[in-house]
């Protein structure tokens, strides 16, 4: 658990980036609403602005870190942590800042779009502050032999004498984290989705792009990223790699060989980033991958 946090403390992009956007909305009459709290830094950051209280919640175990170091740094007067999930609690008085740092690779996978939704309709004033503002996903194809090899095409090599072919399958309907060169874009990245973190009505979410092929080449999927606008002129994103997320890689079942010019057209669907699909075609082939398909069905 202290590794991860250490990582993330490191990561002075995303942690400075937050304390920006904090302290330009904090102030003496803030209540304060951490939702993922960690290490509790956001919400000590909260403090730090001058919030008259902060609510920090934390299903996981780093909640006994962030109680500790309540306790450590004197802020129990103003900051309570809350073991438990932000769904389940209710709060003594509703928050004027809800501030939330529950983003994964291509920005969903941590449930942040149901989480808010839920906080907004709970836990917040009518018009209260959110951080982030607004979470847009990009996506590009890419060519990525390497990566494509190391997590699909190796079940097609029989290891040990054996065939394990048929998981090649349930392989390309993972999404991977993976630290994708611009060198392994087909095409210029076009952004998919975007939501407003104070009007979203549905954690449910799609979006729909066309790209045109820059060079030939193989596709083997598509890169995604995400770009988070925390406060006014202050935006994070992991496209470029500066920060402690790599980017997520959404394969094809079957790598396709395109020229120059080439369409693609893709579309890209979540349910609260519990699941995933993304499905369209290059050229005249169809491909249609779902993270429902990502393991054997359970007998049990």
């Amino acid at each position: 658990m202290l590794e991860v946090h250490r990582e993330l403390l490191l990561d002075k992009v995303r942690t400075s980036a937050y304390r920006d956007a904090i302290r330009r909305v904090v102030t003496a009459d803030s209540v304060v609403l951490d939702i993922g709290t960690g290490s509790g830094i956001l919400g000590f950051f909260a403090c730090e602005a001058g919030a008259r209280r902060v609510f920090a919640i934390e299903d996981q175990h780093s909640a006994d870190l962030a109680m500790f170091l309540t306790k450590h740094l004197g802020l129990t007067d103003r900051m309570t942590v809350i073991h438990d999930r932000s769904t389940n609690i209710e709060l003594p008085e509703p928050a004027d800042i809800l501030v939330t740092e529950t983003l994964g690779a291509f920005g969903f996978e941590e449930r942040i779009l149901s989480s808010v939704i839920n906080a907004r309709k709970r836990l917040l004033r009518p018009g209260a502050t959110i951080i982030p503002q607004r979470v847009e996903l990009f996506v590009v194809p890419v060519e990525l032999p390497v990566i494509f090899d190391r997590h699909i095409s190796c079940w097609q090599r029989s290891p040990y004498g054996l065939d394990f072919s048929p998981l090649a399958m349930f392989a390309s309907n993972v999404i991977y984290v993976a630290n994708i060169e611009s060198s392994a874009f087909l095409a210029s990245p076009a952004r998919i989705i975007s939501c407003d973190m104070a009007t979203a009505e549905s954690a449910d979410v799609s979006g729909r792009v066309q790209f045109e092929a820059a060079r030939s080449g193989v596709l083997h999927g598509f890169g995604g990223w995400f770009r988070a606008t925390l406060a006014e002129d202050v935006v994070l994103s992991n496209e470029l790699p500066m920060t402690s997320w790599s980017h997520a890689f959404l394969p094809l079942e079957r790598p396709q060989s395109i020229d120059a010019h080439t369409p693609i057209d893709l579309t890209v669907e979540t349910s609260d980033g519990k699941a995933w699909r993304w499905s369209g075609t290059v050229g005249s082939s169809s491909f249609d991958q779902t993270t429902w398909l990502a393991a054997p069905p359970c007998r049990a």
